[in-house]
């Protein structure tokens, strides 16, 4: 809940793009669920989580063999279409950064 993520504002347009603010997650999922309550409208705007690298945010511990972060806990698993996942196989190997992004919020 703490973790801070990267949060579009798809209301608005900066360069032929959304700009972003930094939000706590549980602040963003407190955001998304007003939003639902309110007819899918908010003053905010509509916000959507973007590009959250939850790997690099120190959150996840090193992906095993196997591509499950959290064997005990089955929090990602690879899907079996991206196993030959050959971009991250090079950034893990020189262990610089990674392609793994998370994305989520409400339609619209």
């Amino acid at each position: 809940g703490e973790a801070v993520v990267p949060v579009a504002k798809c209301h608005l347009q900066e360069y032929n793009s959304n700009p972003k603010e930094q939000l706590p997650f549980k602040e963003f999922l407190e955001y998304w669920r007003e939003y639902i309550g309110n007819g899918h409208r908010s003053s905010r705007g509509c916000l959507y989580l973007k590009d959250w690298h939850l790997r690099r945010s120190g959150l996840l511990p090193k992906a095993p063999e196997s591509g499950t972060a959290f064997p005990e806990q089955d929090v990602y698993t690879t899907p079996v279409y991206f196993s030959s996942d050959w971009l991250n196989e090079y950034w893990d190997a020189v262990a610089a950064d990674d392609f793994r992004f998370v994305y989520m919020g409400p339609k619209g």
